[in-house]
């Protein structure tokens, strides 16, 4: 096996001495933690010298194909992917500024200098790319501190007035005469006395005052057009009966309002069984979707496009893998080609569609790329890509911004991106974006949201977190449940559960792997990072190539092992729960839990990423004891889905209820996940 090390490096850049040279340098700087490989590690050292050409993994340290003599190569690859994300080049070299050019200094106030940096430095980086100048912030007397401005006279120039510009104090606006002829400063008339005769916020007034600022902002905007929908004669034909009929046999189709039934409301429309009968009115649609080879719609479509297709807000409810996004996606099409003022005197996107991942936010844009229907533009923002370039392309014009939550906010903030110009709005996996804490970024962006805009919702499940969303930002919404709401995996997955200890996992792993067939492809879930970069370290050590995928990896190694695992350049993916959703990789074979998840949900998220589109699959759940928490959940799902259930199963799940009662008799106590701490043996298994 190995061992956690300290790495450190020396000036020279020679790379850590631990692995490269035993004579110290003259200065060593500390890097990080990093896995080192013992002398002693048996077949695992061998196999990484013998293996070294075929064996590959995905961590930073293992990144170059040679193992870990190339540490030099693969410091100097992490240091170009950084400049190249600035995507400006001068002399040749991406990111490259010209630090001896032309030079000027100007002193500000020391107390505005908080406005030139902004929150964690985003404002400065808008002044430098707006202005290509670069601006240091130099010594401060307290009351003035210097800048430094660098770079050719022009851009000087538009930097220092950018700066002058923003540090300059706006003048108060003239205060209000009042009808009795006294003037009345800005602001006082939201103040009163209360009982005690202090002065303090009068609420209703200033939410009077925001909610008539807001109505006059929103009255200002175009018209929304939202009906597209022309019924097809044989769907409007279908009778009552037919539509329940077709419904039960599709998935047990639920379809109903979520919230009360309200005079003169339009009945739910019926599902299209084709694609003709949605689209016909749309020729160059139906061109498209021809071109992707389907045959007919997935239910979750054949009903939701009949309902966004005339406008009305819907909350779509089904497993991964049932064909969510192009339900949302095709009408969000057509919205954008539909709407009064032409796209180029547009004031920003027309389309917005938020997602919990980076994955799943370039699945949904990939997905969209699929789809060239009157040259309409998408952009995809999240955290780890190049900021800079991602706003450069939004400052471009695009129809379409797909993100994730923290840089959507991030851009709001910041005035790049206008939020009350969206008038068709997707919250994609609702579900996964409350569980990963996004709701208060969530809300933040859509604030100034116009009332009138059509909005869909997806989630795998519903919540009552993905109600209150629900509650806040949707008008008498139609929600469509594909199947039960009860927790359900794909039926297409076998689900296998095999029973070990915590310190056996890893040699059931590999034994697993070893017997491998030649075409077999799969996913290996971990709790944790440190877990995940581990098990890809010791495959990269005995010779078995692989990738991995979890939040300490730059993002454009994330990419690099999604796109290899699709085309087959590794066939192993070692990944942590941001794996779990908005994966899309149909040839997929096997699903491996090394680590049960947290929550049951993931469970199913993770088993759903194998068995799509009509393909079978294999799930292996390694079950110790302190997952004990979870078997009757788990027992639940194995029975709705018709597997087989092992009888160790039950007797754990017996055991926790009745340490539960047990406990509770005794008058508390915990009995989460592994039990408890320093409780006796029996309770814990």
């Amino acid at each position: 096996m190995g061992d956690y090390d300290d790495d450190w490096e020396s000036d020279s850049g020679s790379g850590p001495t631990a692995v490269q040279s035993s004579a110290p340098a003259p200065r060593l700087n500390y890097n990080a933690r990093v896995f080192r490989p013992s002398a002693n590690s048996g077949s695992g050292g061998s196999g990484a010298a013998a293996g070294g050409n075929r064996g590959r993994s995905n961590e930073t340290n293992w990144r170059a194909r040679g193992g870990p003599s190339s540490d030099n190569n693969r410091r100097d690859d992490r240091d170009n992917n950084r400049d190249s994300r600035n995507n400006r080049g001068d002399n040749n070299r991406p990111g490259f500024r010209a630090q001896n050019g032309p030079q000027r200094t100007m002193s500000v106030p020391s107390q505005k200098v908080g406005r030139i940096i902004g929150k964690g430095g985003s404002k400065i980086r808008d002044l430098e790319y707006e202005s290509e100048a670069k601006i240091k912030i130099g010594d401060s007397s307290g009351v003035e501190t210097e800048l430094t401005l660098i770079g050719s006279e022009e851009a000087i120039a538009k930097v220092e007035d950018l700066i002058n510009d923003l540090i300059e104090d706006r003048a108060p606006p003239a205060p209000k005469e009042d009808p009795n002829g006294s003037h009345d400063s800005n602001g006082s008339e939201f103040f009163k006395k209360n009982e005690a005769g202090v002065q303090v916020i009068d609420w209703s007034k200033l939410n009077a005052h925001h909610e008539n600022h807001q109505q006059e902002r929103w009255s200002k905007l175009p018209p929304i057009i939202k009906d597209f929908y022309k019924e097809d004669p044989v769907i409007a034909k279908m009778s009552p009966t037919e539509v329940t009929r077709w419904r039960k046999a599709n998935n047990d189709i639920q379809v109903k309002r979520t919230f009360d039934e309200k005079p003169g409301m339009r009945p739910v429309p019926n599902p299209v069984l084709t694609f003709e009968q949605a689209f016909k009115p749309f020729p160059d649609i139906l061109q498209e979707i021809y071109k992707q080879d389907f045959e007919m719609p997935s239910p979750i479509q054949s009903q939701a496009w009949p309902v966004l297709l005339r406008g009305d807000d819907l909350i779509g409810i089904a497993q991964t893998g049932t064909g969510k996004t192009l339900a949302f996606l095709l009408p969000a099409l057509i919205h954008i080609d539909g709407q009064t003022i032409p796209r180029e005197q547009r004031e920003g996107p027309t389309v917005l569609i938020m997602a919990p991942t980076r994955e799943l936010a370039l699945q949904i844009d990939k997905e969209v790329s699929k789809y060239q229907y009157k040259g309409i533009k998408s952009v995809c923002l999240y955290g780890g890509g190049d900021r800079k370039e991602q706003i450069k392309v939004v400052a471009k014009g695009v129809d379409i911004v797909i993100a994730t939550p923290g840089r959507l906010n991030d851009l709001v903030m910041a005035r790049h991106l206008n939020i009350i110009n969206f008038s068709y709005i997707v919250l994609d996996e609702a579900d996964r974006m409350l569980d990963m804490g996004f709701e208060p970024q969530i809300r933040k962006s859509l604030f100034d949201v116009r009332p009138d805009r059509q909005t869909v919702m997806t989630s795998a499940t519903w919540p009552s977190g993905v109600r209150r969303l629900a509650e806040s930002y949707m008008k008498d919404p139609i929600q469509v449940n594909v199947g039960s709401l009860d927790l359900a995996a794909v039926h297409t997955v076998t689900q296998r559960i095999q029973f070990v200890e915590e310190d056996d996992k890893e040699a059931a792993l590999f034994e697993f792997v070893n017997n491998m067939e030649p075409n077999d492809k799969i996913i290996i879930f971990c709790g944790k990072k440190a877990t995940a970069s581990h098990i890809s370290t010791e495959f990269a050590m005995k010779g078995i190539e692989c990738q991995s995928l979890h939040g300490d990896r730059d993002q454009s190694d994330r990419e690099a092992a999604l796109e290899e695992m699709v085309d087959g350049t590794v066939n192993i993916l070692v990944a942590t729960d941001v794996a779990s959703r908005g994966i899309d990789i149909k040839d997929l074979t096997h699903v491996i839990n090394l680590d049960f998840p947290r929550h049951i949900e993931e469970y199913v998220h993770r088993v759903g990423r194998t068995g799509r589109a009509g393909r079978t699959g294999v799930s292996l759940s390694f079950v110790s004891r302190k997952d004990w928490a979870h078997a009757r959940d788990l027992i639940k799902i194995l029975e709705e889905a018709n597997q087989e259930i092992p009888e160790e199963l039950e007797n754990m799940a017996e055991r926790f209820e009745a340490m539960k009662v047990r406990r509770d008799k005794e008058g508390g106590g915990r009995g989460g996940r592994g039990g408890g701490r320093g409780g006796p043996r029996r309770d814990r298994w």
